[in-house]
């Protein structure tokens, strides 16, 4: 199954069979000379997430690549996407996708490029003193896309931003806003850029990268709440490289409690140094890798350019059929978290104050969290110094009594 991602699509105009992104798509104020009354939803939404951890809050660090499959009546569009932090917006290679498909495929089947670079013209906006009501933070050309990086200060704000620049407004979207707003987060506002428009054809839609800091340490963002103001159910299919597994049911913090089930893992054979990773920037020399290096040549070499050396664990992740309603209603965006041995531990990014917290409201806080820790501890030590004694005293037992069954079963057959 090869599903798309959805990014946070605001400004959309698509042609009837498909466009790439992610978010809620909608279509531009007017289309063909007439006000456009039409609607331009999001079926599937599909992502690579390469995620690097820190040991300090604010530091971890994320390259998001999306894709959307949409579905309209136009023959233009645009999304908008929420991001903890401005990110940094590059073009990458769709064939990423199709490796890492066949890839899980032909894994699952055994037990046990780059494109044109194309030159950027940036806009940076001018600051104030005072924040304006919708701040432009960049503006630049990606491949097929222009995209304009925004934040909302103002409520209501970005609804006036978005009809100046020719799209349809988000109707009755005011809840999700605010949380955004709230939260201080940024939109990349994507839409396809007129250089494009003006061939008057269908546009080869590559996916986008952003890179941007997370906020937290541990937790791994994906955007989905912006994807509940659509109307119609839609896919969901994540790809998750990190240097440990993902927790998927170890406590409530695993993403099954969210909906989604793991499609496939990453694991360490006789052949791996254990819980070191995969190197797929360079398949050939991983003893994991190596009989599939020839699946993945796309996949290397962004691994090669991005992040040489480091090492990762794949995760394949789903959810199918998600209702938007249901997704509206959630505290926060996805989070995912490594997989904490104890299933008492509390993920940093979850705790209060942490990036993902709105998602916990009843997390504990990071004093609270270490001290329960310490406190389970010091409840085993203290349980220790007894235990050895006592199981000792148990094992002489038994013994004494075999040893009495011996003698009397001897002292009958005498």
């Amino acid at each position: 199954m090869r599903t798309s991602i959805c990014l946070v699509a605001l400004c959309g105009l698509a042609w009837p069979s498909l466009a790439r992104a992610d978010g809620k798509a909608v279509g531009p104020a007017r289309y063909d000379g007439k006000p456009y009354r039409g609607s331009v939803e999001e079926r599937a939404q599909e992502a690579i997430i390469i995620f690097h951890g820190a040991d300090t809050p604010g530091d971890a660090r994320e390259d998001l690549i999306l894709r959307i499959s949409v579905q309209g009546e136009v023959s233009e569009f645009a999304w908008v996407v929420p991001f903890p932090h401005p990110p940094e917006v590059a073009k990458e290679d769709a064939r990423l996708f199709s490796e890492l498909y066949d890839y899980v495929e032909a894994r699952m089947s055994r037990p046990a490029h780059a494109g044109r670079e194309s030159k950027t013209a940036e806009k940076t906006a001018k600051t104030d003193d005072s924040p304006r009501p919708v701040e432009v933070l960049s503006r630049k050309i990606v491949g097929s896309f222009d995209v304009a990086v925004v934040r909302e200060n103002q409520a209501g704000a970005l609804n006036a931003w978005l009809a100046k620049e020719g799209y349809q407004t988000l109707d009755d979207a005011d809840d999700v806003l605010d949380f955004y707003r709230r939260k201080k987060y940024v939109y990349a506002c994507i839409k396809v850029s007129e250089a494009q428009l003006s061939k008057q054809q269908p546009v080869d839609l590559h996916p986008l990268r952003f890179s941007f800091k997370t906020g937290g340490r541990d937790g791994i963002f994906f955007p989905m709440k912006m994807t509940g103001l659509q109307q119609s159910p839609f896919d969901v299919n994540l790809y998750v490289f990190y240097g440990a597994w993902l927790n998927d049911n170890v406590s409530k913090y695993g993403y099954e409690h969210r909906g989604l089930r793991r499609k496939y893992r990453d694991w360490d054979s006789p052949r791996c140094e254990p819980d070191a990773g995969k190197t797929y920037s360079t398949p050939r020399n991983d003893p994991f890798l190596r009989d599939y290096a020839h699946r993945i040549p796309t996949v290397a070499a962004l691994f090669q350019r991005l992040h040489p050396g480091e090492r990762y664990y794949l995760t394949n992740i789903q959810a199918l059929g998600l209702q938007p309603a249901e997704v509206r209603q959630w505290s926060d965006d996805l989070w995912l978290f490594p997989y904490y041995v104890n299933p008492k531990f509390v993920p940093y990014d979850a705790r209060r104050g942490g990036a993902a917290a709105t998602a916990w409201p009843d997390a504990p806080t990071d004093e609270e969290a270490t001290a329960a820790l310490e406190d389970e501890s010091s409840a085993l030590s203290a349980i220790q110094p007894w235990l050895v004694p006592g199981v000792s005293a148990v094992l002489c037992l038994l013994a004494l009594v075999v040893i009495v069954r011996i003698f009397v079963r001897s002292g009958k057959k005498q």
